[in-house]
């Protein structure tokens, strides 16, 4: 199943980091890299907390949005 963000551009960074938290343990512990090009972006997440990892694709002004802020933590 391909899992895609749920945030919008222009969301507050709050939401952004919910939408990237962990899908198994609920950690907002996650780092994640941007991946793929603009019309076929992910990001891929890496739990800090009990290691599960995956790609969540992106929209173009969402990839854009990471891109520009880097992440947090």
């Amino acid at each position: 199943m391909v899992e895609v963000a749920s945030f919008l551009a222009e969301d507050p960074q709050e939401l952004v980091d919910a939408s990237l938290a962990c899908r198994m343990c609920l950690s907002g512990e996650v780092d994640w890299t941007l991946g793929g090009d603009g019309y076929d972006a992910f990001v891929r997440c890496r739990c800090r907390h009990c290691g599960d990892a995956r790609d969540v694709y992106l929209t173009p002004a969402q990839a854009l949005r990471l891109a520009l802020v880097p992440a947090q933590g």
